[in-house]
């Protein structure tokens, strides 16, 4: 190796003194050639090896060396203003790097204090959920419709089980699950992590077991395994009223319907929908300590939340109607061969809804109740019973009396059409009387084109139609009124007798109530007070307008009076009290028609639904009865009426309401039936006229 560097340049040290080379030729002679020996003192002897000649040295090369560096001398104010900067910018440094930790302290202490903590404790606080049992649902006597109760379901907190086999057994003898399901949802349970990475700690075994098992599983102390409550829905009263209070889920439950998934606790119609959030309640917590492995620290601090229960909800039914009610439309569909029938009973002073129902005929010829509240949710062209109103508003206008005459022949053309009373007769002088209890079709018709179809609607909409009642129920409908822009002229004929608009069962009660109420609309009621566990607090009352003066009222009641007397009404009569009301027999509008016509369905018939609605004088009681496609009459009188009769002396002997002393007859002055009028037996039939003109 040369003295110079890997990169050919010399080293420092041949800078610094002569070449170790030239040195040692200049100072020690070369070594004389060694003699050559032979090896083993016999053979031949190897010659010399040749003497190399001694390398020239290498010249040496200069050495060069830095200047010393020069300094100018410094004053000592230059020293002080060097030292102050040095000082401010280490001053600063400090004052940022404590402002940094400071603004850190005041993130942590003040500003971000709730996350931090709130993050602290999840760490180290737990909680567990206490369920809310949902309010109970009750008649007006506090008679449960629908209630929670609780039920035992067996739960397991995997991380604490350790012999999954030998716990999957002992719970299957209890419990009778079988034990492989067991096992396999316990070891799934135990390989399962929540978001946050931690083991899940709950799992649900068996939704449902008697009390007894719930015991003996106490009594086995297996580890990681309990039992916990879950509240499910009862309906005590069977599915009495079903329609009208609806149906909940219990805990845990789902259930999909038209508007998605539904969870356990949720009300899915009827007033368990409706009132959902009140019935709900609010669910408890039960809060622990836990170490970060989630199991629970021993003699730490607990803290309780008490579960709030739901508001049990009283509603203005009465059980022992309700099951009336139901029981008589069952009766009267079986016996008439009745596609269906809805009722509803009032009290007309408050609005309150006594009872509600409606039945059907299944397709296996069975007829049980509906699954809707269909006096809310379906509506019907109503007949004769609308006259009442075109009347009502004629009297409250000013255009006629109770002794107004009107000429009545058989037939009425309007336009392209020809409209008829029931049954043909010459033309008649009849008053206003004659022409309700007649339920003549064109004496109404007349009244209504001296009203005219601006006061028509007018009356309509006053008296309720085309407008939800204000009960809030889900999925009730508002029924039809069209427009009175849209009304052609044969409307001024058909609307005021009841066709070519659409009504609610409830709608067309709550018009009559007008009547018993002294031309005043009380809107119904169905919710009579609320228990939030501070006792029963009644609702507040029903909203109320007037229609017409007392005056029209009470004319109209003396004429209603006279139909059950006198004319189509006399099924609904109740031995010993007034009755006022009704009949109607409206031909049902088909969806699939012959022709232009259409009310006559495929099977070239006709379809009616027969109605009678009437109020008990001085009873405070009113009800309507409505029968679909009765087999046996079509008729209101015959296959409404009765049903009518029987209800209203059920509710009269609930209630122990005596006969009523007799009203003034001058009071409900109206005049007797003429001749004419009382040689009418038949009950109008409206849907439609029967020809057409040219």
């Amino acid at each position: 190796m040369t003295d110079d560097d890997f990169f050919g340049r010399p080293r420092l040290g041949t800078l610094l003194e002569p070449p170790r080379t030239a040195t040692r030729a200049a100072t020690r002679a070369p070594r004389a050639p060694r003699a050559p020996r032979a090896r083993g003192g016999t053979g031949p002897v190897r010659p010399p090896r040749p003497v190399r000649p001694a390398r020239p040295p290498r010249p040496a090369r200069p050495v060069t060396r830095p200047a010393p560096r020069s300094y100018a001398p410094v004053s000592g104010a230059e020293c002080r203003r060097r030292t102050q900067k040095r000082m401010a910018i280490f001053v600063g440094f400090v004052l940022i790097v404590v402002a940094a930790v400071g603004a850190r302290l005041v993130d942590l202490q003040v500003v971000g204090r709730a996350r931090f903590v709130s993050y602290g404790l999840t760490q180290r606080d737990g909680f567990r959920v206490l369920r809310a049992g949902r309010g109970s649902i009750l008649d007006r006597d506090g008679h449960a419709f629908a209630m929670s109760v609780a039920q035992p379901q067996v739960v397991a907190d995997p991380t604490q089980v350790k012999d999954v086999a030998k716990v999957a057994t002992a719970l299957a003898k209890v419990t009778g699950a079988d034990r492989a399901d067991l096992e396999s949802t316990l070891r799934k349970a135990q390989a399962r992590r929540t978001a946050a990475g931690v083991p899940s700690r709950y799992v649900i075994l068996d939704p449902q077991v008697s009390t007894a098992v719930a015991t003996k599983l106490k009594d086995l102390a297996l580890d990681g395994i309990t039992t916990e409550d879950r509240y499910v829905r009862t309906d005590p009263s069977g599915t009495l009223a079903r329609a009208v209070v609806g149906k909940a889920l219990a805990d845990g439950q789902v259930e999909q319907t038209s508007t998605g998934a539904k969870g356990g606790h949720q009300g899915l119609n009827g007033i368990e929908r409706e009132y959902d959030r009140s019935l709900h309640g609010t669910a408890g917590k039960l809060f622990y300590e836990k170490d970060p492995h989630g199991r629970t620290i021993a003699g730490g601090r607990r803290r309780l939340e008490p579960a709030k229960p739901g508001t049990d909800l009283y509603l203005t039914l009465d059980q022992s109607l309700q099951y009336e009610t139901e029981q008589a439309l069952t009766d009267q569909v079986t016996a008439t061969g009745a596609k269906g029938a809805m009722a509803v009973i009032m009290k007309p002073s408050t609005g309150e809804i006594l009872s509600m129902a409606s039945v059907s005929r299944h397709a296996d010829d069975t007829v049980s109740g509906t699954g809707d509240a269909r006096p809310l949710t379906a509506v019907f062209e109503p007949g004769s019973v609308n006259k009442m109103i075109t009347i009502a508003g004629a009297m409250e206008e000013g255009e006629v009396t109770p002794e107004t005459v009107f000429q009545v022949p058989s037939s009425l053309p309007l336009y392209d059409r020809v409209f008829t009373d029931h049954d043909p007769h010459p033309t008649q002088a009849w008053t206003t009387t004659d022409i309700i209890v007649t339920s003549s079709n064109i004496g109404t018709i007349k009244i209504a084109q001296q009203l005219g179809k601006a006061k028509v609607d007018q009356y309509l909409r006053s008296f309720g139609f085309g407008q939800a009642s204000g009960l809030g129920f889900p999925s009730e409908s508002a029924g039809i009124m069209r427009p009175l822009a849209d009304w052609s002229g044969v409307d001024i004929g058909a609307v005021p007798i009841g066709q070519g608009v659409a009504v609610t069962a409830l709608q067309m009660l709550s018009a009559y109530n007008v009547i018993s109420n002294d031309g005043v609309y009380v809107a119904p009621k169905l919710v009579a007070a609320t228990d939030a566990g501070r006792g029963r607090t009644g609702t507040a009352a029903s909203s109320r307008r007037r229609v017409v003066s007392a005056t029209t009222a009470q004319a109209m009641r003396g004429m209603l009076d006279k139909v059950v007397t006198d004319g189509t009404g006399k099924p609904a009569a109740v031995p010993g009290y007034t009755v006022g009301g009704k009949t109607g027999t409206a031909r049902i509008p088909q969806a699939e028609h012959i022709g232009t016509d259409g009310y006559m369905g495929l099977d070239h018939k006709y379809h009616y639904q027969s109605t009678f609605v009437g109020v008990v004088d001085g009873a405070d009681l009113s009800i309507i009865v409505t029968v679909e496609e009765a087999k046996t009459s079509i008729y209101g009188s015959d296959v409404a009426a009765p049903v009518f009769s029987h209800l209203a002396a059920m509710a009269l002997r609930r209630y122990q309401i005596p006969p009523p002393a007799l009203v003034a007859a001058s009071e409900r002055s109206v005049p007797e039936l003429s001749t004419s009028a009382k040689e009418v037996g038949g009950e109008d039939v409206t849907g439609g006229p029967r020809a057409t003109a040219g």
